[in-house]
């Protein structure tokens, strides 16, 4: 954009589709790094027994992170502790 005032004069459509495309060549940018990351950490030089297996593991990206989800028991659990922390208060 050469101006600020550019960017003001976008509709919302307009506007979210160069956020769109920005989000892609950023990630594109990030997984070229990663590639030469990955590169340069699998040197010969390393311990491959504590080294990580994957590129994915090494450095995820965005659409590569885990969700970590809390399970019934866990929630249970909290809950029977949160209500004997709340006795003793």
């Amino acid at each position: 954009m050469s101006s600020l005032d550019a960017v003001y004069e976008m509709t919302w459509a307009e506007f979210q589709i160069r956020l769109f495309s920005y989000k892609r060549r950023d990630l594109y940018d990030w997984q070229k790094l990663r590639e030469l990351m990955w590169t340069c950490y699998y040197a010969p030089h390393q311990d491959p027994k504590k080294m990580v297996k994957r590129k994915e593991n090494f450095l995820p990206l965005d659409g590569e992170k885990k969700k970590i989800s809390v399970t019934n028991e866990m929630k249970e659990t909290f809950l029977k502790e949160y209500k004997k922390w709340q006795m003793t208060n």
